[in-house]
């Protein structure tokens, strides 16, 4: 046995999810979660390509209808130069201005005057285009909707103050205007006027109109500024004459008042000047406190000059040197003579001498330097405040110098404004006489709207096109749609994504109903081994062996969320390949209310699970042998009208104790999950638990809670089997090869010669 006995205390208790070994050939980079499956989306697109097609055809359908009831409507076109030597206007600067503005707003100006009320006034009456017959039917309409505009407003009492006032051409200006457009040719001065209409002349003769009109308001409008700025240069001339000649009186005023000869050109160069003194004035100063303060210094240095400064002059330094001489005689002539000697008497009185020589010097030295200092100190002093008194003067000098120079350049300057500005638009007004353009006219036409020979709408082929292209899209829509409206799961890798579980095999879908076919369902593993449905059971038993840590799961739960998902059929086949490889295996039918598995083996169901677990047969008497290899069964037995208690009972845990010591696996065929929790409780009490999900049947959020409910109830689930698989949409399993890969003399059988079993 490849496991222990279970412990019937410990039988609930199983592998954690870290304990799971995931096989590395069935691993995908977890980069891939975030991309576009592109498998997934060509399948959605392969699913509903009956509706893509059939919306497809119906837009291209409408489209059809639509062009051929469209009235054909024809185009006709002209283009205008409009030059942007626009009317010209007074500027101070240099040159005439131009009355527009700038380049660009001069032109978005024109394209609003072209798309103007008046100018289609001008249009309709020069056409006369109020008595066309079909303009009126437009027109008509036109007013209708303008007058349901009005009452509606009206009746919720706001007022109609934005509603264009009657008029005559009122209606048919609107109609016109609807019709009529204006587009610029970009980077030139190029404009092309269009105007659509039923009839190729009307709208021949329209645009032309327009292109007539438009230049003739810009001639008038053109005029019209040519005599407005006249008159306005006119008055500004007069009123700048008289603001020189007021100027120039305050600037002679001021001048005889405050005695000002002449301040004009050399001003700068006057203010420069005192400017400069007053500078000089500041040096020399500086430098007269210096010295000031250097001979202050040098006067208190010889007041307090020491014994050994006064040293340092040479008539006392050769007294001193005398002396030296005589004391050194005298001690030398002490060692024979006694100092009352006539000779010893007489170099006493000629050292006192000296010294007395020597005192009266350095008291006439010291008082010589003082003096001498106290002159220069005094003279500095003097110069300093000379100085001192000259630069204050200067200062006031310059002062008053400023403000007379101030007020005169000011007056100075307004004189000179005011004469440029007078000088100025006296020049402009002799340029503005003997321009020569002002007359001309800034627009003309470049080619006059020709007679359309085909109409403008509508397209055939654009609208085919667009109807084409939006039934392909509309249709991609409509799929990605119902596709998002089903929860149904039709493809393995969806499968995969939605429960984080392995697909641990994918099941082709084999077609028959009734007993007989869920028989041949079930036991297709022993009645065609070498089918590519049997290969896959094989390569599911294969993928068990590694599904735990410590490999084959004694007790296996196989439970689906929905009924008739092929449940039991893969009980049967999987416990038949796992009999196949040697596993003595038991199969247990749990399902204690609708039970099934003993009809697909054609087995008693008088005494079976709920009997035992109700005490009324022993195990051995309740397991039954089948036709498959290394294979029993205990079926479920007469329906308990308590099945939740019977597989939550003690006597379940003392079969799970019991049967490893005669069997390798233990499989239990599990009742679906929706609206019943046997399914639970049973699964909490075996080693590994598998979710069964039918192709086209399985529902995402059914699937969903299921896996919440078993993880609820700590069920170890160790994978997906996904089944009734069509054609490829199992993609990834490989049926047609890997599945079906024999060399038999016979030859194999495929899906379609298994369709009919």
């Amino acid at each position: 046995m490849n496991e222990s006995l279970v412990d019937p205390k410990q039988s609930g208790k199983f592998l954690k999810p870290t304990d799971e070994i995931v096989l590395a050939n069935f691993d995908e980079d977890q980069s891939q979660d975030d991309e576009i499956d592109l498998r997934h989306l060509l399948s959605v697109l392969n699913h509903y390509k009956w509706w893509i097609l059939i919306v497809f055809a119906i837009a291209l359908m409408s489209s059809l209808i639509f062009t051929a009831l469209q009235t054909p409507l024809y185009q006709a076109q002209l283009t205008l130069e409009i030059d942007d030597d626009k009317p010209m206007s007074f500027s101070l600067g240099g040159g005439l201005l131009d009355a527009a503005g700038n380049n660009k707003d001069f032109y978005q100006t024109q394209f609003e005057i072209l798309k103007s009320r008046t100018l289609a006034d001008k249009v309709i009456a020069d056409l006369n285009l109020s008595n066309t017959e079909a303009l009126k039917q437009q027109a008509a309409s036109s007013g209708r909707l303008n007058a349901i505009l009005v009452a509606i407003r009206s009746w919720f009492g706001i007022q109609n103050d934005n509603v264009n006032p009657p008029s005559q051409t009122l209606p048919f200006a609107d109609t016109i205007l609807k019709n009529f457009s204006v587009t610029p040719v970009k980077n030139s001065a190029i404009v092309t006027l269009t105007y659509v209409d039923k009839d190729p002349k009307q709208a021949q003769a329209i645009v032309n109109a327009y292109a007539k009109n438009y230049i003739d308001i810009n001639l008038e409008r053109r005029k019209n500024s040519s005599a407005a700025s006249d008159s306005f240069l006119k008055r500004e001339l007069a009123d700048a004459k008289s603001k020189v000649e007021v100027s120039e009186q305050k600037l002679i005023g001021f001048a005889k008042r405050e005695s000002i000869v002449q301040l004009s050109a050399d001003n700068k160069n006057a203010d420069s000047l005192e400017s400069q003194t007053v500078i000089s004035l500041n040096i020399a100063l500086a430098e007269a406190e210096k010295d000031r303060i250097a001979a202050n210094a040098r006067l208190e240095q010889a007041q307090h000059m020491s014994a050994s400064k006064l040293l340092e002059d040479p008539t006392i330094q050769q007294l001193k040197n005398q002396l030296a001489k005589l004391q050194g005689d005298y001690q030398e002539k002490l060692q024979i003579y006694k100092p009352e000697y006539p000779l010893m008497l007489q170099l006493q009185s000629q050292i006192d001498e000296l010294n007395l020589q020597i005192r009266t010097t350095s008291g006439s030295v010291s008082h010589t330097v003082a003096k001498a200092l106290k002159a220069e100190a005094d003279a500095a002093k003097q110069r300093e405040s000379e100085l001192r008194n000259k630069l204050a003067k200067q200062q006031s000098n310059l002062l008053a110098y400023r403000d007379k120079s101030i007020d005169y350049n000011l007056l100075q300057r307004e004189v000179e404004t005011n004469r440029k500005i007078y000088e100025a638009l006296l020049e402009r007004s002799k340029e503005f006489e003997i321009t020569s353009g002002l007359g001309k006219n800034n627009v003309s036409i470049v080619d006059p709207a020709l007679l359309p020979n085909k109409p403008f709408k509508p397209n055939p082929p654009l609208n085919l096109a667009l109807g084409g292209v939006l039934g392909l899209f509309l249709g991609i829509l409509t799929a990605f749609l119902f596709e998002f409206v089903n929860d149904k799961i039709r493809s393995s890798d969806e499968l995969e994504k939605l429960t984080n579980l392995p697909i641990l095999g994918s099941i082709p879908r084999m077609r028959g109903n009734g007993l007989e076919a869920d028989i041949k369902r079930a036991m297709i593993s022993h009645i065609d081994p070498t089918s590519a449905v049997a290969e896959a059971f094989r390569s599911m038993t294969t993928m068990l062996m590694f599904a735990t840590r410590t490999g084959l799961p004694h007790t296996l739960s196989i439970t689906s969320a929905l009924p008739a998902e092929a449940k039991s059929s893969i009980c049967v086949n999987l416990a038949t390949a796992l009999g196949m490889l040697g596993k003595r295996v038991l199969l247990i039918d749990a399902d204690l209310r609708k039970p099934t598995g003993h009809q697909r083996l054609k087995l008693d169901n008088s005494v079976g699970l709920s009997s035992y677990l109700t005490y009324q047969v022993e195990l051995e008497e309740a397991i039954q042998a089948t036709s498959l290899k290394n294979v029993q069964m205990l079926t479920a037995g007469p329906i308990s009208p308590n099945p939740v208690e019977l597989l939550a009972s003690e006597r379940l845990d003392t079969l799970l104790g019991l049967a490893p010591e005669a069997f390798d696996v233990i499989i239990f065929d599990s009742p679906p999950t929706i609206g019943l929790s046997d399914a639970f409780i049973l699964s909490n009490r075996v080693n590994a638990t598998i979710l069964v999900a039918a192709y086209g049947q399985a529902r995402k959020r059914i699937l969903l809670d299921t896996l919440k409910r078993l993880r609820r109830a700590n069920a170890n689930l160790i994978g997906v089997i996904f089944t009734k698989v069509k054609g490829k949409d199992g993609h990834g399993y490989g049926y047609g090869y890997g599945y079906g890969y024999y060399a038999h003399e016979r030859k194999p059988k495929t899906l379609k010669d298994l369709a009919n079993i």
